[in-house]
């Protein structure tokens, strides 16, 4: 199935063979990370860490993260305004709140950024989070009836390829509407996830955990990779390939299971996390960069695969390529 797109107006420690959970921003190294076989996993090279076990990518009921538990990629710092780590000031001048984020000429969603810069200027951290607007009439399919509510499962951001080293995160703001980062990975390609249709917590037959570099990827450009719209969650399996994801050094994916209305599993969080990533720059101010996030509908339930494009604030000289 194509994906639909729409262009909008606007803008921890890990081994070579698994993972370590613990608070802070995660590594996604430029080569990738080695993950062995096991239940829906593949073995081979990943983009991707997995963030938030629980809830079955959306499908189900999350655990919030704490200082405690289910806390891998989770920081938690003060509020949107204090760095989540150490030695990095906010950059004053690049704080933007509630940017309008349209499609088809109507709001659908509110963007906040926050960049914060180390005191030798080589690196800074860039934070997003998305609100989706609940008051919309945007109807991503209007030849059905009713309203067709977003579900955004994944928003990936580009800009960052002039540095190796990439780390990324979230922060999960207790007592609003947050969904969880379930996984989070160096790739421009988000991948589809399905619930088994027999049992929500678990993954159905063929979708995997995260994505591996093998037996093939998908060509540049291509926004989601899976098996497309299907009648009912787990109905279709993919083949191997069609949960590949290649890395790409430009981009960040964050997966998390966000709507402006009550999606099809039921669930209602309206708000993405603060989603960071730590990279490269210089003492030069970060710019708008066209193009730089994507927000996609990877189809977790029976919903078409939807991209909307939209400006984000990244490293200047920075490139949204693929």
């Amino acid at each position: 199935m194509k994906s639909q797109l729409l262009k909008l107006a606007v803008i921890a420690v890990l081994g070579t063979s698994g993972q370590a959970f613990a608070t802070g921003l995660v590594s996604l190294p430029a080569a990738g990370l080695s993950v062995s076989a096991g239940t829906n996993q593949p073995a081979g090279t990943t983009a991707w860490v997995t963030c938030n076990a629980t809830g079955n990518y959306g499908a189900g009921s999350f655990t919030a993260p704490t200082t405690g538990a289910n806390n891998n990629c989770a920081v938690f710092p003060a509020n949107i305004n204090t760095s989540p780590v150490s030695g990095f000031s906010k950059v004053t001048l690049s704080d933007l709140t509630n940017v309008a984020i349209t499609a088809n000429g109507e709001n659908i969603a509110y963007m906040t950024s926050r960049t914060f810069r180390n005191t030798a200027n080589t690196e800074c951290i860039y934070g997003k989070q998305i609100s989706m607007d609940t008051s919309t009439t945007f109807d991503y399919n209007s030849s059905l009836a009713g309203q067709q509510y977003l579900e955004v499962n994944d928003f990936a951001f580009g800009g960052f390829s002039a540095t190796t080293d990439v780390s990324a995160g979230y922060y999960y703001r207790s007592g609003v509407s947050d969904s969880a980062v379930y996984r989070v990975g160096r790739a421009f390609t988000s991948v589809q996830m399905q619930a088994d249709p027999s049992d929500e917590t678990l993954v159905a037959t063929g979708f995997v955990h995260r994505p591996i570099n093998s037996p093939s990827v998908p060509a540049s450009g291509t926004e989601i990779n899976g098996v497309g719209q299907t009648s009912s969650p787990g109905a279709t399996a993919p083949t191997a390939a069609q949960q590949t994801s290649e890395i790409r050094t430009n981009w960040v994916d964050f997966t998390v299971d966000v709507t402006g209305g009550v999606d099809e599993d039921g669930g209602t969080e309206q708000d993405a996390p603060m989603m960071y990533v730590r990279a490269a720059c210089t003492s030069t101010a970060p710019a708008s960069l066209a193009n730089s996030v994507r927000i996609r509908q990877t189809g977790q339930e029976t919903q078409p695969w939807v991209t909307i494009l939209a400006s984000g604030l990244a490293r200047s000289g920075a490139n949204a390529n693929f």
